[in-house]
């Protein structure tokens, strides 16, 4: 079975287990294991083996989840939105991720950022995931030139 990565990589709202930005774990078959101090949340875990075992079939290589609205009785929402990904192409999750989350930001994303990631996308499939990571991680760098990240 792949190891899978899972890494909070936004909050909405208040997370009522604290939860933070840099709350990552894995699983490693069928154990979750965190490297240090790690926020879990039972709530959160109950969502995430069917995507977890989806990845670990192989047929993708990341996904988005978010755990379920903790305090649905709220106007507002609270929730987590978490990266998963093989832990071999972490550094590809990552960057693809964070280039959804800025494009949500951006009113038009660039051509040269787009160009960039249509060539990353061909290296995927290709299987040469190194190149598809330096070609993902530059089109970002051109996201970023143009959309302000918030904090």
């Amino acid at each position: 079975m792949k190891t899978i990565k899972i890494k909070a990589v936004e909050i909405i709202g208040n997370c009522r287990a604290n939860i933070t930005l840099d709350d990552e774990f894995q699983i490693e078959g069928m154990r979750v294991k965190t490297a240090g101090p790690c926020n879990l949340c039972f709530m959160a875990l109950g969502n995430l083996p069917p995507i977890v075992s989806q990845l670990q079939c192989g047929n993708h290589f990341f996904a988005h989840a978010s755990c379920p609205d903790c305090l649905s009785d709220i106007d507002h929402p609270n929730h987590v939105v978490f990266l998963l990904g093989h832990a071999d192409k972490w550094e590809l999750c990552q960057a693809i991720s964070e280039y959804c989350r800025l494009c949500r930001n951006c009113a038009a994303e660039p051509v040269s950022a787009r160009r960039l990631t249509t060539e990353a996308l061909r290296y995927q499939k290709e299987g040469d995931y190194e190149k598809a990571t330096e070609k993902m991680t530059a089109a970002l760098t051109e996201l970023k030139r143009i959309v302000e990240v918030p904090h």
